[in-house]
């Protein structure tokens, strides 16, 4: 890891290390401007590139319009930002972050899911999380653990095809009563289940091992919509919560 040696070289580590813990670290009293001035030379930034640094930051994790408050007056989500930033600044390049969006609204997160995807290059982000999409976001490679054992590693495509049950095939029909579509679907795939049935709306699931079919499935499918009745109809894979149900 940047040509050092986790085990002998601990100190030199720590000095690219930035860590956000799972519970914010914070001084009550200060604002968050006040705390990355603060961190950034704990760190032992370059004094040159500080206050750039820190605008920056500011305003790429939405601090701007809260950075001259007290941090004990900032509402949970903006602490969490806050404890972000302090883990980025003063040019980390190992950062551990242990759930870094826990406590904010989904527009919130979002925001700084964009954010860590825009400041992780360069660096080793290391992130543990229990919401699947936001592995599934900023995840190169994804680890899932089991009762403290880690039981797979790798990325969300290897992941969703080697545990996934199939593909889903959701299909909205014409009229609730349609029994045209099931016997088109044994022309191509054997063991298909319908999983799911609520009015004009059927879902199925595909097995993976059936894949093959898929193209000359969908050609024919397409070509013949109006005279199985079907209004429309989408296709998708396993999502990683449904790979972390199954590896649970």
């Amino acid at each position: 890891m940047f040509d050092l040696d986790l085990f002998e070289q601990m100190d030199e580590v720590r000095q690219v290390m930035g860590v956000c813990p799972q519970h914010d670290v914070l001084f009550e009293l200060l604002t968050p401007e006040e705390h990355l001035d603060i961190f950034y030379d704990f760190k032992g930034g370059d004094p040159a590139k500080k206050q750039g640094e820190i605008s920056k930051l500011i305003k790429d994790v939405g601090l701007t319009l809260d950075k001259d408050k007290q941090a004990g007056s900032l509402s949970g989500g903006t602490r969490r930002k806050l404890s972000v930033s302090i883990a980025l600044c003063g040019g980390s390049k190992l950062v551990l972050l242990d759930e870094p969006t826990s406590g904010m609204d989904l527009q919130a997160r979002r925001s700084l899911w964009n954010m860590l995807r825009n400041y992780r290059r360069e660096r080793i982000i290391l992130l543990t999380t229990h919401y699947m999409d936001e592995a599934d976001i900023l995840g190169d490679r994804i680890g899932i653990m089991i009762n403290g054992q880690l039981k797979c590693l790798g990325s969300s495509i290897f992941l969703k095809n080697r545990f996934s049950a199939g593909f889903k095939l959701n299909v909205i029909k014409k009229a609730a009563a349609n029994e045209l579509i099931e016997p088109f679907l044994y022309r191509y795939f054997f063991s298909f289940v319908k999983t799911s049935e609520i009015g004009q709306e059927a879902t199925f699931l595909i097995p993976q091992k059936e894949q093959a079919a898929l193209k000359a499935f969908f050609e024919d499918f397409d070509r013949n919509l109006d005279r199985l009745e079907v209004k429309s109809y989408g296709v998708s894979n396993s999502s990683l919560e449904e790979v972390f149900l199954k590896i649970n």
